[in-house]
């Protein structure tokens, strides 16, 4: 059975930003499955790219700005697909941070990102309704890329 790390990120206290926070803590009230562990981190850091080689699925929860305010997206993350868009110590990105686990420990999870789209990023703990009742839908989606897998993995 593969080793899932799932990882909400964001701010808890910039208003949509703190997707990743609520749904986390949704999660972890759940029945996770066997080998996955959920938790929240305030910012990506370069130490998180050896954490992450150690798993063989990352999923990660983000709110982004896009245009329609609470949609869910759902995107399959490859190595070709990253770009290192690190220029300095305090401008490291999801891509970069995968992109140095790669080339510091050879190796690169199933990676997968699901975000929501927020619309209010100001300093606040109040998230607005759209992004808000997003969360059972990511939630949903968490599982069923763990459902995804284990039916695979069982040749269904």
């Amino acid at each position: 059975m593969n080793k899932t790390l799932i990882i909400g990120y964001g701010n808890s206290l910039a208003g949509d930003d703190a997707l990743g926070f609520y749904t986390v803590k949704k999660l972890l009230e759940t029945d996770l499955p066997q080998n996955t562990t959920a938790k929240y981190i305030h910012q990506l850091m370069p130490e998180h790219s050896l954490e992450f080689t150690g798993y063989d699925r990352v999923i990660f929860i983000d709110a982004e700005e896009s245009e329609i305010p609470g949609e869910i997206k759902h995107r399959e993350i490859h190595r070709s697909d990253l770009k290192d868009t690190a220029a300095t110590a305090h401008e490291f990105t999801l891509d970069s941070i995968l992109l140095m686990g790669y080339w510091l420990y050879g190796k690169m999870p199933e990676i997968h990102l699901i975000t929501v789209t927020g619309c209010n990023f100001d300093t606040g703990e109040s998230m607005t309704p759209a992004v808000e009742a997003g969360i059972p839908g990511v939630i949903e989606a968490v599982f069923s890329i763990i459902a995804h897998e284990e039916l695979y993995s069982q040749g269904r």
